[in-house]
């Protein structure tokens, strides 16, 4: 009798108790894979190779009392270095399925993706990092593929525009005969007034937005992880940037002023463009402002109705 024969395998004993685990493996295994990046037009499609946050599950049947840990790892070496996409990963989830004897199958891939990123005015590139995951999920018979992308960006206070704006103000500066320099002006004569007075305030707080998105594509269709950083960005205040010069920082400083948005804001519109994305069939929308003024944090959830899912 061989060394291996006589050793006691328990996780493949019966458990009596009859309760099935909705969800067992393994976590926080750092991987190496590949990730295809959108191609630039007429050129050849590129590959980032990423190390990757894992976990990969499955479904635990009542009679059996546990999974054999080694064939999770078994079936993600298969993928070594391999790409991770829409395409592949059912070929993971089918593996897990059949290693361990599962109806059900469960995987996460989590990683940094960088994009170059040139600053508005100054063109300064450098690369930004989003936080990014592929979640395969195989169940009931259905196999789904949900795109995450996470990204900071700068939201700006509407509550806190609007009750500084010049129409808002109670006085100005006093000068030195005390008496207050606003109230001597005769602005409201000007005609460009009304134009004035929406633009031109003391200031407004703003904050850090951490927006995540989730998105299952329609049959037949693909969403790139540049085309969906670019309609999140196009929902905040105004984008966050690794470089920004004096006139970059003026730049998106009146931007995000002159388009004021709190995180309900942001959810709302990033529930109408993803909704009208044609390519997009489920989705999930988490906003969470981290607040300036406050000691907490403020966050906002939406997602499309045949949303079925709570990663």
């Amino acid at each position: 009798m061989s060394s291996t024969q006589s050793l006691p395998d328990l996780q493949n004993s019966e458990d009596i108790r009859g309760i099935e685990i909705d969800r067992v493996g393994i976590t926080n295994v750092l991987f190496p894979i590949k990730i295809k990046r959108k191609p630039i037009e007429g050129k050849e499609p590129k590959y980032d190779e990423v190390s990757a946050d894992v976990k990969l599950f499955v479904g635990l049947p009542h009679n059996y009392k546990g999974v054999n840990m080694s064939r999770f790892m078994e079936c993600l070496t298969e993928f070594s270095h391999r790409t991770i996409s829409l395409n592949s990963m059912p070929d993971l989830l089918k593996l897990l399925q059949e290693k361990l004897k599962s109806k059900d199958a469960y995987a996460r891939v989590e990683f940094d993706y960088f994009i170059d990123k040139a600053a508005p005015v100054s063109k300064k590139v450098a690369p930004m990092a989003y936080r990014c995951a592929f979640t395969g999920l195989k169940r009931n018979g259905t196999t789904d593929f949900v795109l995450e992308v996470n990204v900071i960006a700068a939201s700006l206070c509407p509550c806190s525009r609007g009750m500084s704006l010049l129409e808002q103000l109670d006085h100005g500066e006093l000068n030195e005969n005390g008496i207050d320099v606003f109230k001597t002006l005769d602005i409201k004569e000007s005609k460009a007034y009304d134009y004035i007075k929406n633009k031109v305030g003391m200031g407004a707080h703003n904050q850090r937005s951490q927006i995540r998105v989730q998105v299952i594509a329609k049959e037949g269709e693909f969403i790139w992880i540049e085309d969906l950083v670019d309609l999140i960005e196009e929902q905040a205040s105004a984008p966050a940037y690794p470089i920004l010069k004096r006139p970059d920082e003026k730049f998106v400083t009146e931007q995000a002023y002159n388009n004021a948005k709190f995180s309900e804001d942001i959810a709302r519109d990033l529930h109408l463009a993803l909704q009208s994305d044609e390519k997009i069939a489920e989705f999930s929308v988490k906003v969470r402002n981290e607040e300036s003024i406050h000691p907490y944090d403020c966050i906002s959830y939406t997602h499309s109705n045949n949303w079925k899912y709570n990663l």
